[in-house]
């Protein structure tokens, strides 16, 4: 049985996780896809609560419908699916004209550098470890808000 940890934080007192970031948002539409149920509505849930337009695929078949549909800014996507896997949906919206300029970062449990390679040369932009932590992803989207930047970070 998969685990996955999503923090929060206790106290009632203020925290980075209490307040979503303020402004126009350049990733205002997320995609996440996970053949975890549980995972992808969670972050799902998560990303909403921050006043995203967030939507949960739970396979690569969905993932690739739901981008053609509604084309996201962003999408988290889990590398290891059965079926169409991360890597090979990553490959598709990279070469449809509709879905190439979506940012894409990958999700694996798989922390070793060949799996990290591979999802950089198909199109991954960034590469976050699970278990995923509620702050730390706030924090990334947050730099990249900030940032704006769409450019590979390595």
């Amino acid at each position: 049985m998969e685990s996955f940890q999503l923090s929060t934080p206790t106290s009632s007192a203020p925290s980075k996780l209490d307040r979503p970031p303020e402004g126009r948002r350049a990733f205002s539409k997320v995609l996440l896809v996970d053949d975890s149920k549980f995972l992808a509505d969670i972050l799902a849930v998560f990303f909403q609560l921050d006043g995203y337009s967030a939507r949960a695929a739970y396979s690569g078949e969905e993932a690739i419908k739901a981008a053609n549909d509604d084309v996201p800014d962003i999408a988290f996507v889990d590398i290891d699916m059965p079926g169409l896997d991360g890597l090979e949906v990553a490959r598709l919206l990279r070469v449809s004209p509709r879905t190439q300029g979506t940012l894409l970062v990958a999700l694996s449990a798989w922390e070793e550098d060949p799996f990290k390679k591979e999802a950089f040369k198909v199109g991954f932009s960034h590469y976050l470890t699970k278990p995923i932590d509620a702050v730390a992803i706030r924090e990334f989207m947050s730099s990249l808000e900030k940032s704006d930047n769409t450019a590979d970070n390595r």
